[in-house]
């Protein structure tokens, strides 16, 4: 019979400081997974390489709570705190970083990354540490079936498909590296969903609209703040238009640039392909995406709630309660394994920093007397629709 126990360690009032959740499938395999809180470096702050370092440690000490190891991690989300400088600073930060990213986990941990990765420009507010230069998440998996290759967890029987997020760059008919196709975001956004995805997924054998539960989409506005939410309001259209009837959960929303700096927006799919694999997606639409998505395998639900945004914390929680009972679940504080909190900036620094203070206080009365599901948390312009000033998406898994 399938089963789901979630380990949360080292709990505190908003996070566990690790979320350790081990699968046992009808069929009788056991996976592990192992999703440390959002992490930061900055026992050595202030310069590049030595935060990088600190995080890499801190993060590593998130893993071995599992009994996992960085070549176990799949998926990699890079925050950055947006440099002053504009588009050159930008530049010289992520060409800096990039150097030393991949060279730097092998030298401290001895193992190759075979993760996938979504980098980002978030804001120049940063994230709750605010000496950190940027905030990572990871999230890992081992069991005796599982292989990770090429953003696929390939786990025999069926497959989760998690490709690293994508923007319009590519190679001409030339050879010649584009950047851009111009001022067309409907174009820019077909582009990347036909050309980066749907085609190399059906060289594959994949469906790729019909296997998409979750697409995270980032909206870069600094080369134009004043059309961020015509921008959403675009993309959420061609979402619309592309998926139909098949259109994922997930969550849109403005970043001050995304790695290729002359794009506007970079989504990044999951998808679950394979033998026994039910994709279960609400009807109901809410800010541009179906409000909750799942999938059943071999006795075991797993739900990705879309952001859901608000004005208060625990409210926001209870709402994401509400919609994980809706996919069959018990509850969020039962079944959650991570959340991903979302804080809109104010208009100084001090205004932004008792935001998130509000914010935190309110989260952890909703989780008071209970463990609290990992959490990443990072300041950002906007979050789904211009009305909210926060939000939160949470994904959950349990036995059926």
């Amino acid at each position: 019979m399938a089963k789901v126990d979630i380990i949360r360690y080292n709990p505190i009032g908003i996070f566990s400081s690790t979320t350790q959740t081990v699968v046992t499938y009808d069929d009788k395999t056991v996976v592990h997974h192992i999703e440390p809180s959002g992490n930061v470096g900055t026992q050595y702050a202030g310069e590049l390489g030595s935060e990088w370092f600190g995080t890499i440690e801190n993060l590593n000490a998130g893993l071995v709570k599992g009994g996992a190891n960085w070549g176990d991690v799949y998926k990699t989300d890079v925050l950055w705190t947006t440099p002053a400088g504009g588009y050159d600073a930008c530049d010289d930060y992520k060409n800096s970083y990039n150097a030393i990213y991949g060279p730097m986990i092998a030298a401290v941990t001895g193992h190759h990354l075979r993760s996938n990765r979504m980098a980002r420009f978030t804001h120049p507010e940063g994230f709750p540490d605010p000496a950190a230069l940027f905030e990572i998440q990871i999230k890992a998996v081992r069991g005796e079936s599982v292989s990770i290759n090429g953003g696929t967890i390939d786990y025999g029987e069926w497959q989760d498909v998690q490709p690293s997020g994508a923007s319009v760059m590519h190679k001409d008919a030339n050879g010649n590296t584009v950047t851009t196709l111009g001022d067309d975001l409907k174009q820019e956004m077909e582009f990347v969903l036909i050309e980066q995805y749907e085609k190399p997924m059906a060289e594959k054998g994949i469906d790729f609209k019909a296997s998409t539960m979750w697409m995270e989409i980032l909206v870069a506005i600094d080369n134009n703040p004043a059309e961020t939410w015509a921008r959403i309001d675009t993309l959420k259209a061609v979402m619309a238009d592309y998926y139909g009837d098949n259109l994922p959960a997930g969550k849109i929303y403005p970043v001050s640039r995304i790695p290729n700096l002359d794009g506007i927006v970079e989504p990044q799919p999951r998808c679950i392909v394979g033998n026994d694999i039910t994709i279960n997606r609400s009807s109901e639409v809410i800010d541009g995406f179906a409000s909750w998505a799942s999938f059943d395998r071999s006795g075991v639900r797993e739900v990705m709630v879309s952001g859901v945004g608000g004005d208060d914390a625990g409210a926001i929680l209870g709402t994401i309660d509400s919609r994980l009972k809706e996919a069959g679940g018990t509850g969020l504080k039962e079944n959650g394994i991570f959340n991903n909190a979302y804080i809109v900036a104010k208009d100084s620094k001090e205004a932004s920093r008792q935001w998130l203070a509000d914010f935190n206080t309110s989260f952890t009365a909703y989780y008071e007397g209970t463990s609290p599901a990992g959490r990443t948390a990072q300041y950002l312009g906007g979050f789904m629709d211009e009305k909210y000033p926060c939000g939160i998406s949470n994904r959950s898994m349990f036995a059926l």
